[in-house]
């Protein structure tokens, strides 16, 4: 599977922004606010890596708290999939679980993601593929 993006859980997005700024990476995406899990969302790009930073928007964020666990820190990989549902049983029968069920992304155009957990690996996350195989 390819990756998409390397996801951080920040507790203030705009510090976060410019830390990884001075690291070299860009600001691919503006800050949206992801309705669904009460959340604020940018993407920034370094070459071929991006991340994904995530400040929960409020403490009624289902995100809020795991800022208690991982602060600023990332806390899942996301993956392209080309069949969400075909890509979730494989995993299940490796022995992922599902956490979050299929549900939009605002902030990656509305796309469809699965976020599952492995007792090895921790949590990751898969979006589908862009009509048209773009890069994002």
């Amino acid at each position: 599977m390819k990756v998409h993006h390397v996801g951080y859980l920040v507790k203030r997005l705009a510090r976060s922004e410019e830390a990884f700024v001075r690291l070299g990476y860009k600001i691919e995406r503006e800050v949206c606010y992801d309705h669904v899990r009460d959340v604020n969302i940018s993407f920034l790009k370094n070459g071929s890596e991006r991340v994904e930073l995530i400040e929960p928007a409020s403490k009624g964020s289902p995100l809020y708290p795991l800022l208690k666990n991982y602060k600023n820190s990332p806390y899942h990989i996301c993956y392209f999939s080309d069949d969400l549902e075909a890509d979730r049983k494989s995993l299940e029968a490796d022995g992922f679980m599902v956490i979050q069920d299929t549900q939009i992304a605002p902030a990656l155009d509305g796309r469809n993601v699965i976020f599952m957990v492995s007792a090895d690996i921790g949590i990751i996350e898969l979006v589908e593929t862009a009509e048209g195989g773009s890069d994002f």
